[in-house]
């Protein structure tokens, strides 16, 4: 493609977005820059946000909240009017967190926090009363080693899991629901692969609406290979003479996987059934999503999936005989199907030919191409679309039963942004509650009833909050202004950032972010960075507030001063099934082509250095940098890998096998997807760096050891080659100060790739003061 053929299409620029060769002036006229400081150690130049716990009371739009004194409040976000439950000398020493029960009546409390995957932790839990204000242990021997713990919605009750078994709490009483629970048997809480690849969350229970009945799953891990990650410091200032060593049921690629099994426990007599969910062999069901559809307690929605979650079907549970029926049922095989964990109940409905007694749910699907609400019946029959169109509903953010509506989401003016929308499923009218004319991204939070909600504008200029009432167009009030930091910003230039698409050339369009320096003038030369994450169905480029963060920090300091582009390439999402699923069976290879492409476009433009084009990725990005430089295209000049994949025979099966399939049917697939090819690297100008921390449970640290050692063995060079190992830290590298290490580095990296053949070094102590932790 020629240059003026790029100029042309670039010229096409997401709505009131500048073209990148003609950048905006900086936002704020002030003359300050941005340092280390205050964008990687600090968050002194955040938008501030609230959030609450809305609480169902006879007045909509009361919520719970705690105040920066510890004190617990309800209050109506109508009136402004609050009360204070628990005062801040009676909150429990090392509180971490807190729920308040449905009837108002006591609070739980999590104490003793203890981190442990990404989503769980332990802690020891206690029930204050209200009005007492006593406190007492939810178990009477607890030491730190409760799992998770959740009210009934009738307030009367707490189900909870410890050592891996579910017990009840009930006016004192604590009753053992299983006791098999163990290493290899959890119950109500998922296992490390289910809370980090289905379930995205800590929790395997739910509660039927009436308190009835609670659903939970059991998972068994027997004979799921383990991988052990050892702990060198584990938390101490001298190394223990031998690591602390944590065993992980870690299913790797066709590798055995979990089983699952779906269970209903009768709150009254602490019965249990287990409910078969037969529609896939035991060994490849994967249950991604269990729902109560129902008011009461009589329906509950199974979805399931099988291995490789490209068929997918939901099942109904009738909570009376124990019988199960499928509703629905997806083929996915052009692709794969993902888990939006999004089933609403709407309530029963006499709609077209479906059965006036049946109960209807809404969910999210994209067997039209495009992701869409849809109205689907616990009877079965043909689901009932509710939004249609080229663009996609990203969420469901609230049903409203009693003005029959779904608020959603959704794409319909740009993939990068988010407009909020009302449909009605008895009308099937289509409202929108903002100005979708208006580039924007909003996100929302409803009120119990549906009758009020914060609506947030969340960028791409500074955030702010209102508070809205359904029956009205206009704020009640502002809730968060962030006035303070927009008068701030004032006094600092900024970086510039402006949106728009590049077309490739097999034809699809991929949406780009820019960031120019501060004082840029398009008669100098600037270094470049591309800052790709790049994963199936994920997205990058959007229209957020972009925090004042690293890559703003590099597009400030007068000695770094890199322009930074992020391109979604193809394989990301919310631009539709086909644009995704354009990578299945073959990651990397067109995400790894797109950025070149897009690299060497970049590199035609009069103000950037072409010979100064580096690349940086995290997690996936990580991987991306790698296949990137495995292309040897000579478009970057420099990589940077941190906590990168290497081969996806090394990660976990329910989330490769998705998008790659079984080794047995995709063989070859696997060989072309692992970073294996070298000369890319001996030849790359500046070198790479590859990052990794060795307590990583998710990526594991045998990735980056797997490929240095790769590397090592086909000859490159010292000259070419760092690597860094962060100790103990896991996929975050925070331990021990190394999340403020791994950004020194690299900016350092960064410094040296611009000066590259001047053998300068970057004065950093001109500036002493920008690196004090």
């Amino acid at each position: 493609m020629k240059l003026s053929v790029l100029s042309v299409l670039l010229v096409s620029v997401a709505q009131a977005a500048a073209a990148p060769w003609r950048p905006r002036e900086p936002r704020a006229a002030g003359s300050k820059r941005l340092t280390f400081n205050e964008t990687v150690i600090s968050a002194a130049l955040s938008p501030s946000s609230i959030s609450v716990q809305w609480i169902a009371t006879e007045n909509d739009g009361d919520y719970v909240y705690q105040e920066e004194d510890g004190s617990i409040k309800i209050e109506s976000i109508v009136t402004n009017r609050s009360q204070t439950i628990v005062p801040a000398e009676k909150i429990p020493a090392d509180a971490y967190s807190y729920w308040i029960s449905p009837d108002l009546s006591a609070v739980l409390w999590a104490t003793n926090y203890t981190k442990q995957y990404r989503h769980s932790f332990f802690a020891d839990y206690y029930i204050q009363d209200v009005e007492t204000l006593e406190t007492v242990p939810l178990v009477e021997d607890m030491v730190g080693d409760i799992q998770y713990a959740e009210w009934s919605p009738s307030g009367d009750s707490i189900a909870f899991v410890r050592g891996n078994n579910l017990w009840t709490w009930s006016d004192g009483t604590v009753t053992a629901i299983t006791k098999d629970g163990g290493p290899d048997m959890f119950h109500g809480v998922p296992d490390w692969i289910y809370e980090e690849e289905i379930l995205g969350d800590r929790f395997a229970l739910w509660f039927s609406p009436d308190s009835e009945l609670l659903a939970f799953l059991t998972f068994n891990e027997t004979g799921v290979p383990t991988f052990t990650v050892q702990y060198f410091m584990d938390n101490q200032e001298i190394a223990p003479p031998y690591p602390r060593e944590l065993d992980i049921r870690y299913p790797k690629v066709s590798e055995t996987n979990p089983t699952v099994k779906l269970n209903i426990l009768q709150l009254s007599d602490n019965t249990v059934s287990t409910i078969p969910i037969d529609v896939f062999d035991p060994s490849e069901l994967i249950v991604g999503e269990v729902a109560w559809v129902t008011d009461t307690h009589t329906e509950l929605a199974v979805k399931a999936f099988n291995r490789v979650q490209d068929e997918s079907k939901v099942v109904i549970v009738e909570t009376a005989s124990g019988e199960t029926k499928i509703a629905h049922e997806r083929d996915g095989t052009d692709g794969w199907l993902d888990n939006l964990l999004s089933i609403s109940y709407v309530g029963p409905l006499a709609l077209g030919s479906g059965d006036a007694s049946s109960a209807y749910y809404v969910d999210l699907s994209d067997h039209s191409g495009w992701t869409h609400l849809y109205l689907f019946s616990t009877s079965g029959g043909d689901p009932i679309p509710l939004t249609e169109g080229e663009w996609e509903v990203t969420s469901i953010v609230s049903i409203d039963q009693e003005r029959e509506l779904v608020y959603y989401l959704s794409t319909q003016h740009h993939s990068t942004e988010r407009h909020l929308y009302s449909v009605s499923y008895r009308t099937f009218e289509i409202t929108p509650l903002v100005d979708d004319t208006v580039e924007a991204y909003w996100s929302v939070s409803f009120s119990a009833k549906a009758g009020y909600y914060i609506l947030t504008y969340a960028g791409p200029s500074v955030p702010y909050q209102e508070l809205y009432s359904v029956n009205q167009t206009a704020p009640l009030r502002t809730l968060t202004s962030n006035a303070a930091l927009i008068e701030k910003l004032e006094e600092y230039a900024l970086p510039n950032i402006s949106y728009f698409e590049l077309e490739i050339p097999s034809g699809e369009k991929l949406n780009v972010m820019q960031r120019l320096p501060v004082g840029f003038s398009p008669d100098k030369k600037y270094p470049v960075l591309f800052t790709p994450y790049g994963g199936p169905g994920a997205q990058e480029v959007s229209k957020r507030w972009q925090s004042l963060d690293f890559n703003a920090y590099i597009a400030s300091d007068p000695e770094l001063e890199y322009v930074t582009w992020t391109v979604d390439n193809r394989g990301t999402g919310y631009r539709g099934r086909e644009f995704r699923s354009l990578v299945a069976k073959q990651l990397g290879k067109l995400e790894a082509e797109d950025q070149v492409y897009a690299a060497k476009q970049a590199a035609k433009l009069d103000w950037v250095d072409s010979e100064h084009i580096a690349i940086w990725g995290w997690s996936y990005g990580g991987y991306l940098t790698g296949k990137v430089l495995e292309t040897d295209s000579g478009a970057f000049s420099l990589g940077l890998l941190t906590a990168p994949v290497s081969d996806w025979r090394l990660y976990d099966s329910m989330y490769t096998e998705r998008y790659m399939k079984t080794l047995s049917t995709n063989a070859e697939g696997y060989n072309t997807t692992a970073i294996r090819h070298t000369d890319g690297f001996k030849n790359v100008e500046g070198g790479f760096l590859i990052q990794h921390g060795t307590g990583d449970d998710n990526v594991h640290f045998q990735n980056a050891a797997a490929l240095g050692d790769t590397l090592i063995g086909n000859g490159v060079t010292p000259e070419k080659m760092q690597v860094q190992w962060f100790t103990d830290s896991d996929h975050s590298i925070r331990y021990n100060g190394g999340n403020v290490f791994l950004y020194r580095q690299l900016a350092q990296r960064l410094y040296k790739e611009k000066n590259r053949a001047k053998k300068e070094q970057h004065q950093w102590s001109k500036r002493s003061q920008d690196w004090v932790v």
